[in-house]
């Protein structure tokens, strides 16, 4: 039994829908600028992927006052999905077999930090009565169910930047297990306020602004010039089908969640990962051989790329730990470093990308990478998209604090 993807819905600062997001990727271009969301002056980190959706424009005026921005972006990514997919709920799949899973981390703290700042300024009769169901990583997974009228299997991932790989896994193992016919799995994340830009300042993954840098030059995954992520806001869905089911009702299959590996490094201090990469090398494994593949069977590896040094470094030993003499042949690539990491729709954003590249048969390159850094043996796609006329597999790799991995086989 396999699980196949048939539809795709993303807002990113590449624009809305997937089409620009995998243009741009292609093309290499960045979308990362200063804040203009709000003063992040004093901020080490004063750059972000900023995505131009104006939910007033595409949602109810009365949903839009009542929930925060990652729910509006969530629930448009999710309507385009279903778009793509060829697929209304209550029609053409029951509501009670339909599921819904989210990855997410950081909730809504837009919406949270303008009520709390009427609770310290005017009194508790100031806040907003949605305030307790706005801002909690939940939100748009009820939101979801409420607007699709959805009333199968929904789950909420947090599992750091591995939160959206897990949200996949959980939706295809929900497949399997035949507790729905339709899935919608992916992540949603909108870190743009200055509190939720402060917790991930003080969580020591940020790029800091460095004078010699443009802002779109700071996130530099691999290079030697590595110091950080820059993070972004944005949603990415996928729709996940049985491929009996997408074959039944005649849909376009996209391509195949063929494997997935999870791991956890248990690794002291607990804001790193294990150093030696042989943890998450298991998880790169374990997804390949669930799929029926070796090493030297994948085309190509959209890593997580954090711009981490030591993420970076580990990254590398973790694919030699896997796949042996094979991992340096493999094209590398994190084209996340062109619009910014989307921490929950990370590996959503890098599957849906995965997808169209192998379509096109052209590996996006990596932005802002012009000097490997030191202890990184890969063959790293940088500069231009490189030509996979013959690409059947790609692995997503997924990473997070403490040690979270999550790793996707995918096949054309």
């Amino acid at each position: 039994m396999s699980i196949v993807i048939t539809g795709a819905g993303a807002v990113t600062p590449a624009g809305d829908g997937l089409e620009p997001l995998w243009n741009s990727a292609r093309e290499g271009t960045s979308h990362l600028a200063t804040i203009d969301r709000f003063d992040a002056g004093d901020y080490a980190c004063p750059v972000a992927g900023q995505a131009a959706f104006d939910a007033e424009a595409e949602l109810p005026s009365r949903f839009v006052k009542r929930t925060d921005r990652f729910t509006h972006l969530a629930v448009h990514s999710v309507r385009r999905a279903l778009a793509d997919a060829g697929v209304t709920v209550g029609t053409d799949v029951a509501p009670e077999r339909t599921g819904v899973m989210v990855g997410n981390i950081l909730g809504g703290w837009e919406f949270a930090e303008r009520e709390l700042r009427k609770l310290w300024t005017d009194g508790p009769r100031a806040v907003s009565p949605y305030q307790a169901t706005a801002w909690f990583p939940a939100a748009p997974q009820g939101n979801i169910c409420i607007d699709q009228g959805i009333k199968g299997p929904a789950r909420t991932f947090v599992a750091d930047r591995a939160s959206g790989a897990y949200a996949l896994i959980g939706g295809a193992e929900t497949l399997l297990r035949d507790r729905a016919d339709v899935v919608l799995a992916g992540g949603v994340e909108a870190p743009l306020s200055p509190y939720g830009w402060l917790c991930l300042e003080t969580s020591g993954l940020v790029a800091k602004a460095r004078g010699s840098l443009a802002p779109h030059e700071l996130y530099r995954p691999f290079d030697a010039g590595h110091g950080g992520s820059v993070f972004a806001e944005g949603s990415v869905f996928l729709v996940l089908e049985r491929r009996e089911h997408a074959e039944r009702r005649g849909a376009r299959i996209l391509g195949e969640l063929a494997g997935w590996g999870v791991s956890t490094d248990g690794y002291m201090p607990y804001y790193t990962v294990e150093p030696t990469g042989q943890v998450l090398g298991r998880a790169m494994r374990t997804a390949t051989e669930r799929a029926g593949i070796t090493g030297g069977d994948l085309g190509a590896v959209f890593a997580h790329g954090s711009g981490i040094p030591f993420e970076d470094v580990t990254e590398g030993y973790a694919l030699h730990e896997a796949f042996g003499e094979n991992a340096a042949r493999l094209p590398v690539t994190a084209p996340k470093s062109g619009f910014g990491h989307l921490l929950g729709a990370a590996a959503p954003a890098d599957a849906a990308l995965a997808l169209r590249a192998m379509a096109a048969g052209s590996v996006p390159p990596t932005v802002n990478l012009d000097r490997r850094a030191p202890g990184i043996d890969l063959d790293l796609v940088r500069g231009a998209a490189r030509p996979a006329p013959d690409w059947e597999h790609t692995l997503v790799v997924s990473r997070g604090l403490g040690g979270v991995n999550a790793c996707l086989l995918l096949r054309r």
